[in-house]
């Protein structure tokens, strides 16, 4: 193929110079052109274009068609590479207007003596905020990027979201013309110094473009340098799906936020780096901005496009530095520059952030010590798989107060709802919450009545039964099979009367409540006293599974014990996740094998409550609720379970 065609120089060519063309060219990878009614199955399943791979089609979606009155044809190489005249040099085909005019350009120059690229990589810098290579984040003199700018006939400028001074790039809000939906678009500008380290960063994009996790958006299309309809000044773009909310410097406006809320938005991060390091992926979580929240507080990487030259240790660092943030309000910076417009932390006279302690005393020990190791240096944790593991054991140790900064979306405000998923479209209308509330308080109120029904009943039959019973009354005689006498000759033998379900009584009251795990490996044991809590509103929830029990483990449970043996007649589980199939079984005592455990009862959530009577002839200390499938949401499978009761028999 066509040097000039892949974007690359012949070889023995001088920089900048470029073969001859029959056409503009523009190198790109793009998911988006997908049907809008199958865009997720198709992006998931068709490889991206590697523009080395050969030219687009005729009649690709982004061809810019030559000038009809000459053909198109690139000038003489200019020593030390071509300008556009706005300060962004062009490596890669250049489209060029008949008679020698450079489309997005003023003119040509050669670069003035020490402008010269001298390649390679440079040195890795102290880790933190750097200043870009390019000064300030500019666009070209031929105009300014503005909300209503379109990038490649297709996106839509809506609103500048961020800006990331260490990567020469700017977060936009953008309308996808072409599906009609939001969509999530990083911009990398500067001059020509920063053409390679741009060219780094989009290579990074497209590799990254088939790594799939909940909590770091998808690259859609990746727009690469050389692209004819690219604003002045724009060296390419990356496009992501959209993610509602707001950034982590929003987040932290009104004040530091909790241990357990700061745990709760890192953790998913955290996994998402550990997942995207195991693929040989850098993520590039070391921005504030780059980072969102979702109304849900749902915490997500939005705008996944790393810097050419960033490491997987700059992720790891990330991670403590978004913690400390949330715990802080202040960026651990080295340099003391500092990102959206956040307040430095005081520094050390080696130029570290001063442990998190000095500024807030109160935190635990073991989180405090989690962040000074993420961010040290010179030996401290170095493996986002430690970080993960670290913070989820924080979190399973001490009591998620579910408490969260409020969030708004668009001026409206959200309540938000600890346990929750994230989804694309997640985010519920306040209307869809107070219909939610209002249906668990009937729901509430229904069990409460049934309950004081069954009491008053209960009474009612034992008063009947003593003014009936006379002076003589007492509780009856029983005789053991094995003495009664034998029925006279003659005398037809009495039928055994039939078994009779327990009459419902008020709730057990319970001792205890903990997850039951044969394999030794508890989802969520900090959050099962949500279970049993006595309000709806709360839920203990297992961890998100890739496939249905049994593949990964037999099941998993709630082993209640009660604070004295007690008859059950049935068992009340309140659920938002409706296919859950359970098996109610009695155990001697809360550890033992699941195999010494006895079934009596089963059910399935179809509803938000599910009562699953109980065939249990002898009271009990210990009840297992055991789950044996999950909910299914979208292509993982998880439970939620936000209230367990426990009725009585006689």
């Amino acid at each position: 193929m066509d040097d000039a065609m892949a974007g690359r120089r012949a070889p023995g060519a001088p920089r900048g110079a470029v073969a001859e063309s029959s056409g503009p060219v523009e190198s790109r990878t793009d998911h988006a052109d997908d049907d809008v009614e199958a865009t997720a199955a198709v992006d998931a399943e068709d490889p991206l274009v590697d523009p080395a791979d050969g030219p687009e089609e005729p009649g690709a979606d982004h061809d810019a068609p030559p000038a009809e009155d000459a053909p198109t044809t690139a000038v003489p190489p200019v020593e030390g590479g071509a300008d556009t005249g706005s300060g962004s040099r062009i490596d890669g085909p250049t489209t060029f207007l008949p008679g020698g005019t450079r489309r997005g350009g003023t003119g040509s120059r050669s670069p003035r003596r020490g402008e010269r690229d001298g390649g390679g990589r440079r040195p890795a810098a102290p880790w933190g905020p750097r200043a870009p290579a390019s000064g300030p984040i500019a666009v070209g003199r031929d105009g300014a990027i503005v909300p209503g700018t379109v990038i490649v006939d297709r996106y839509r400028l809506v609103a500048e979201v961020g800006r990331d001074r260490s990567a020469d790039a700017v977060l936009w809000k953008a309308r996808d013309t072409t599906l009609e939906r939001d969509v999530a678009i990083t911009l990398l500008v500067g001059g020509w110094q920063a053409d390679v380290r741009a060219a780094q960063a989009l290579s990074r994009a497209t590799r990254s473009a088939h790594f799939s996790h909940r909590h770091a958006a998808r690259v859609l299309d990746v727009v690469q340098p050389g692209s004819s309809r690219l604003p002045a000044g724009v060296l390419g773009a990356a496009v992501a799906e959209w993610t509602p909310g707001r950034d982590l410097a929003e987040l932290v406006a009104g004040g530091p936020l909790s241990p357990s809320a700061a745990l709760r938005v890192v953790e998913p991060l955290a996994q998402a780096v550990a997942d995207a390091h195991r693929a040989g992926l850098v993520l590039g979580i070391d921005h504030p901005q780059r980072v969102r929240v979702t109304a849900r507080a749902n915490a997500r990487l939005a705008f996944p496009m790393p810097r050419g030259d960033a490491e997987v240790d700059d992720d790891v660092r990330g991670l403590g530095a978004t913690l400390y943030l949330l715990l802080t309000g202040r960026w651990p910076s080295t340099d003391g520059t500092t990102p959206a417009g956040l307040k430095a932390a005081a520094r050390t006279a080696s130029g570290a952030p001063v442990p998190i302690r000095d500024l807030r005393p109160g935190l635990p020990v073991g989180l405090a010590a989690l962040v000074d190791r993420t961010l040290d240096a010179t030996g401290g944790i170095r493996t986002a798989a430690a970080v993960h593991g670290l913070v989820r054991q924080l979190r399973e140790g001490a009591e998620d107060d579910g408490v969260l900064l409020p969030l708004t979306e668009d001026g409206v405000q959200f309540e938000d709802e600890p346990g929750t998923v994230w989804h694309p479209d997640d985010d519920e209308t306040p209307e869809q919450h107070d219909a939610a509330t209002r249906r668990k308080l009937r729901i509430g109120v229904t069990l409460l009545v049934v309950a004081v029904l069954a009491i008053v009943a209960f009474v009612a039959f034992q008063a009947v039964s003593l003014v009936g019973g006379g002076p003589s009354s007492g509780p009856p005689l029983v005789i053991p099979t094995s003495a009664a006498p034998a029925p006279a000759s003659g005398q037809a033998a009495a039928p055994a009367a039939p078994a009779v379900p327990a009459a419902p009584t008020g709730p057990v009251q319970l001792a205890s409540i903990a997850v039951y795990d044969p394999s030794g490996d508890p989802d969520n044991p900090g959050r099962v006293g949500r279970a049993a809590d006595n309000d709806p509103s709360s839920s203990w929830s297992t961890s998100d599974y890739d496939q249905q029990f049994p593949a990964l483990k037999p099941g998993i449970g709630l082993m209640t014990t009660f604070r004295a043996p007690s008859k059950v007649s049935q068992v009340v589980v309140r659920s938002p996740s409706p296919g859950t199939t359970i098996e109610i079984r009695s155990a001697a005592a809360p550890d033992v094998p699941l195999a010494q455990t006895q079934v009596v009862g089963t059910g399935t959530v179809s509803g938000d409550t599910t009562t699953i009577p109980v065939q249990l002839a002898a009271p009990t200390s210990n009840l297992l609720v055991w789950i044996t499938a999950l909910g299914q949401s979208d292509d993982q499978y998880q439970s939620q379970i936000a209230e367990v009761t426990v009725i009585g028999g006689s």
